[in-house]
């Protein structure tokens, strides 16, 4: 089957099932189809301003699957020579550097990729290390072998100081260790522009990638941040990037037939109605990390003290994670949520 073909984009659908929302289903509960129907204006006026907003600022990332060709190509080529000379890959990261390749690694590799033979697996094994817990450093230490370890470091405004403490960490061992070489150890994906870690890679010498200016942290899983990784653990991030492509387009009509703007609007009614949990609960193991990565995206985009005109508002929903049947079985139920 060919990448980006009719029988491809059929076969990478979705379904938006919603019912279980509305109030035909949980009566005097749900959605109407009258509260649908009048929001209609002020979707479309939401959609406009988003389109109008399409690749400037801080919404860069809408333009990723289509700006990278250049950068996809030094992605994978470094990613088939890490796959062919190290043995384990370690990213140095935390919140967006960090839960979207962790949510990608669990969703498209094996649930136990690192317990692999390495025959079978035919990749390093991956970790990412998003705390600065010196006993979880120390336990890293004594399953890698750090002369056959490649060590990806991520912050964009680079200075973190979780990241960089844990790349000053490192960079000590690697010196202790190798001296000079230990530059061929560590790739930096850092701003092109500001920031101390790209003074650092220059001084230093590293392999560098590069965060767009207009990609935030937590939106920059389809930009070097993931996708070398992604690669890295042997997946198609050419496929990874027309999917993304695809979807965008899909998401491209400013009524309701637009999947991302009808969710929008059954948020927007849940909120008015009260209803102002959101749990994302996926119940295959392979998603669990989606709704770890969900959660920021989802308090840092749409939690608010102030609206557009300033005027203080304090509003948001609060996003929560779980796992069917885990949860089910475990906790209170979550029916009254959104």
């Amino acid at each position: 089957m060919k990448i980006g073909n009719k029988e491809w984009r059929e076969s990478m659908k979705l379904r938006y099932d919603f019912n279980n929302m509305m109030d035909s289903y949980i009566e005097g509960e749900g959605i109407s189809d009258k509260q649908l129907s009048s929001l209609k204006p002020l979707a479309k006026k939401a959609f406009e301003a988003v389109k109008a907003g399409r690749g400037q600022g801080m919404m860069g990332w809408y333009e990723l699957p289509y700006n990278q060709n250049e950068v996809v190509d030094d992605i994978i080529k470094t990613a088939k020579n890490i796959r062919k000379n190290c043995k384990y890959f370690v990213v140095l990261g935390i919140g967006g550097s960090a839960l979207g390749p962790i949510a990608v690694f669990q969703a498209l590799n094996h649930l136990r990729y690192n317990d692999l033979p390495s025959k079978v697996r035919k990749g390093p094994k991956f970790f990412v290390e998003d705390n600065v817990d010196p006993e979880r450093m120390a336990a890293l230490m004594d399953v890698i072998e750090l002369d056959k370890t490649i060590f990806n470091v991520i912050t964009k405004s680079g200075s973190t100081s979780e990241t960089m403490s844990q790349y000053l960490i490192i960079m000590n061992m690697l010196k202790s260790a190798y001296g000079d070489k230990a530059k061929d150890h560590i790739i930096a994906t850092t701003s092109a522009n500001k920031g101390n870690l790209i003074k650092i890679a220059e001084q230093e010498g590293l392999k560098t990638f590069f965060i767009p200016d207009g990609v935030g942290g937590r939106f920059s899983e389809l930009c070097p941040v993931g996708l070398l990784s992604a690669a890295v653990l042997g997946n198609d991030i050419k496929a990874i990037l027309k999917g993304a492509e695809y979807m965008d387009k899909l998401c491209s009509k400013g009524d309701y037939n637009n999947p991302a703007l009808m969710g929008a609007v059954l948020q927007y009614v849940a909120m008015e109605n009260g209803k102002n949990i959101s749990v994302m609960m996926p119940y295959a193991d392979s998603l669990r990390s989606i709704a770890d990565w969900y959660c920021q995206l989802w308090a840092e985009s749409l939690g608010k003290n102030v609206d557009l005109d300033g005027n203080a508002v304090n509003v948001g929903q609060t996003p929560v994670k779980a796992l069917g049947v885990t949860t089910l079985s475990n906790g209170p139920s979550v029916y009254s949520c959104t």
